[in-house]
């Protein structure tokens, strides 16, 4: 027992003796702090900073702007599907796209006709028309339609003026026309000339116009033969909605005529 004890003694003896030599590689001596400062190059020149110093700040600060601009270079821009770019898109068109009943609105019309409506017909249209509601009331009145009218040289001198009339006339080449006589019920139409009789007063214009050319210039134009009244309706400053449904019920009148009046 004691001889395996001295075996065992001699051979830790040998490793210690061959560490501390370096056969086995470096020793502990080596490891240890004075012998790396030593390895060092310009030991000297080491200062220890304290945690708030500037020179440890400075380069944090330089270094955080590039991180974040790397940050952004790397980071993957965001896809918008097709129906986000759609929805984009009619959101961007309803923002600029005019409300068309805003612009009706902000619209006024300054004095609007309908009419001539005999009286069976005035009465069919009132009762739409206050089905219709409108927060404008018309003004309704009445117009004496003519049967007839007739253009005509007002008399001068009597008989005597109506016979040089007659004469210039022919001179004129114009046969077609009548000499009233003095039994006419009419006193302004005593011994003037009838130059024609016509439907519509823009017919007897249109002849006044022939006349002029021909230059017979102191024609006139008189209704006669008044047979009826007519009803017309006027509104006045009025917007475009208020317009829009007088255009509507305007529609079911074919007959009737829709016009601008004087302001």
């Amino acid at each position: 027992m004691l001889k395996l004890f001295f075996w065992l003694l001699l051979i830790a003896n040998g490793v210690l003796f061959a560490v501390n030599r370096g056969y086995l590689g470096a020793t502990a001596s080596e490891r240890h702090e004075p012998k790396r400062m030593e390895l060092q190059l310009q030991p000297e020149t080491l200062t220890i900073l304290p945690p708030n110093s500037e020179k440890l700040v400075a380069p944090a600060k330089a270094a955080a702007p590039l991180a974040a601009a790397e940050a952004d270079k790397n980071a993957k821009p965001a896809v918008e599907t097709p129906a986000v770019q759609a929805e984009a898109k009619s959101e961007s068109k309803a923002d600029t796209k005019p409300d068309p009943k805003s612009a009706a609105k902000a619209e006024t019309i300054a004095c609007t006709e309908i009419g001539n409506f005999n009286t069976v017909e005035a009465r069919k249209f009132e009762a739409q028309l206050a089905g219709l509601h409108l927060s404008v009331k018309p003004v309704s009145r009445s117009i004496q339609e003519a049967g007839s009218y007739m253009v005509y040289l007002p008399s001068q001198d009597g008989r005597d003026g109506a016979d040089r009339k007659a004469a210039e006339l022919r001179r004129l080449d114009i046969q077609d026309f009548y000499v009233m006589p003095e039994s006419q019920p009419n006193p302004a139409l005593r011994w003037a000339i009838s130059l024609g009789v016509f439907k519509t007063e823009e017919a007897a214009k249109a002849y006044i116009g022939q006349l002029i050319s021909q230059g017979v210039r102191s024609a006139r134009i008189i209704a006669r033969n008044v047979t009826s009244t007519r009803q017309t309706y006027q509104w006045r400053g009025i917007d475009g909605a208020t317009k829009a449904s007088l255009d509507s019920l305007k529609a079911k009148f074919p007959n009737q005529e829709m016009r601008s009046c004087a302001g």
